[in-house]
């Protein structure tokens, strides 16, 4: 192999093994390093600008002024805002922490209240609704951007935490969120596959989607764009009627309720290892009403996705039966099709990954957001609104373990875990990015899956269920969980994990130093 090319295999589901393993596409790294710098104008117009963020701000403190009049409320903002994945036509989840048994009374009193703002200009609320279902939610529109108020929920917060957590260990200059971006925005400007509410991927499901790619193919992604790209390749011949995701590999659905994740494939190494993900557990886990205990057990459903938090909860239940083929048929297409843009010589690569994207750059792309009044500078101009995607984990961290001493909550819940507000005041921060050549495996996945059964391969222990608070310290290193042996439920642990601020500080001061690491590993796939 030449010194300026690498070889990025091809594998999709209609093709066989046999022609997977004769079938590469040569790319030359700077046709590669082309195609990112594309693909990082494209996301400059479609990521969380100062003003898109101010905006989105103003509207959720004046929402919480509204609410918080009352006493004894509390009001949090979660989701893509706070986490700052969100895309210009994205909405804004908050939730209302009300008393014991207050809940209804002040459903009516919120809705009143948003009902009497209709029609003053400084804010333009309008289309207040109120949606009576399993989670009530009051629905409206504030500045043309849609607004979701729950009740209760804190599982929302504990998702942000782990997300921002996740973000700041992987680094790379925010690939984990540059990542949720590009492909929330393909999937929801180009394939039209996000959406809950449309029986469709939830946003939530969608971020541990890209995550599970970022921990197995970590070591191989030089950019969102490549993230992308391995997404739609493992997926779309992921066999998804045998096997559920979860964060340690997949799952044979034939040993549910054990949830025992294969190995991961060809020897890849998982950057969090399992007891980084049980201290999570742990740490983000929102304490359970009386009425949610009764089902433990992992929900079979048409597409199977575990969430890391509570293994109980099926990420892919929104999905309905009517959509799987065409999930399953998106992601297909849509490698294919990326595959195609990127064999294409450098020069061509540019316009015809603009046309991949051609939905979302006519939507965003011409000066002008759907959550920004005033018009941005556009597509094309060699010119970025100034954008900042880091979080406030510690502002995050800290509502939740206030929330969780409440007295009043404590009251209302069984079962709560204590947290440790001060675990991750020590977290560092990793900056830069590196420059990797995707080094991708030409074996079929779903012929790697069929030859993993739990007779002849190792696997390991996810949980046994969401009650249980997993115990064991974060390892300071991203050691493979290759090989690991069955492990046993042990019982459950409500001791908070000893010295994690330490062992993840460490984790992340070692990815610090992976700069370097990651150099000598370019010049060794170029000399070999």
């Amino acid at each position: 192999m030449g010194d300026n090319q690498e070889r990025l295999s091809v594998s999709s589901s209609s093709l066989t093994t046999a022609q997977a393993e004769g079938d590469s596409l040569m790319i030359v790294e700077e046709s590669w390093m082309i195609a990112e710098e594309r693909a990082h104008e494209i996301l400059s117009v479609i990521q969380p600008f100062f003003v898109s963020d101010r905006n989105r701000n103003e509207i959720i403190d004046y929402v919480r002024a509204l609410i918080k009049s009352h006493d004894g409320i509390e009001v949090f903002s979660f989701g893509s805002v706070p986490l700052k994945t969100y895309l210009p036509d994205g909405d804004i989840d908050m939730t209302v922490i009300t008393k014991q048994n207050m809940e209804h009374k002040f459903f009516e009193k919120m809705y009143n209240t948003l009902k009497s703002e209709e029609g003053k200009p400084e804010f333009d609320v309008t289309d207040v609704k109120y949606i009576p279902a399993q989670v009530k939610v009051i629905k409206c529109n504030i500045r043309n951007i849609a607004v979701d108020i729950s009740f209760n929920q804190m599982a929302g917060l504990c998702a942000l935490c782990f997300l921002e957590q996740v973000d700041q260990l992987f680094g790379r200059d925010h690939l984990f969120k540059r990542s949720i971006i590009l492909i929330k925005a393909w999937c929801y400007y180009e394939s039209r596959i996000l959406g809950a509410n449309m029986g469709l991927f939830s946003t939530y499901a969608l971020s541990i989607l890209v995550l599970y790619i970022i921990n197995l193919f970590h070591s191989s992604l030089s950019g969102p764009l490549s993230v992308l790209y391995k997404f739609l390749d493992y997926y779309g011949s992921f066999d998804w009627s045998n096997y559920c995701i979860s964060l340690s590999g997949p799952v044979p659905i034939s040993r549910l309720p054990e949830l025992m994740a294969a190995s991961p494939e060809n020897g890849q190494e998982l950057l969090l290892d399992q007891k980084f993900v049980r201290d999570c557990v742990k740490l983000y886990t929102a304490p359970t009403k009386p009425v949610e205990t009764n089902g433990l057990e992992f929900p079979i459903k048409h597409l199977n996705i575990v969430d890391p938090l509570k293994y109980s909860n099926n990420l892919g239940k929104s999905v309905t039966i009517g959509n799987v083929k065409r999930v399953k048929h998106a992601f297909t297409l849509g490698a294919r099709k990326l595959r195609d843009v990127l064999s294409l010589p450098g020069e061509t690569i540019g316009w015809r990954l603009e046309k991949y994207f051609g939905n979302a750059l006519e939507r965003n792309g011409k000066g002008q957001r759907q959550d920004v009044k005033d018009p941005v500078t556009a597509f094309g101009t060699g010119r970025s609104e100034l954008s900042d995607l880091s979080g406030d984990f510690e502002g995050y961290f800290g509502r939740l373990a206030s929330y969780q001493n409440n007295e009043f909550y404590l009251r209302a819940m069984n079962g709560s875990t204590s947290i440790q507000p001060n675990v991750f005041q020590n977290m560092g921060k990793r900056r830069g990015t590196g420059t990797y050549i995707p080094d991708m495996s030409q074996q079929l996945y779903h012929a790697r899956f069929r030859g993993s059964g739990a007779g002849n391969s190792a696997s390991h222990h996810i949980g046994a269920s969401s009650s249980c608070n997993l115990s064991g310290e974060v390892s300071t290193s991203s050691a493979s969980i290759k090989g690991e042996e069955c492990v046993k439920s042990e019982p459950c642990q409500s001791s908070p994990p000893e010295n994690i601020g330490d062992s993840i500080s460490s984790k992340t001061l070692e990815m610090e130093n992976g700069k370097e690491e990651e150099s000598k590993t370019s010049q060794k796939l170029k000399s070999s």
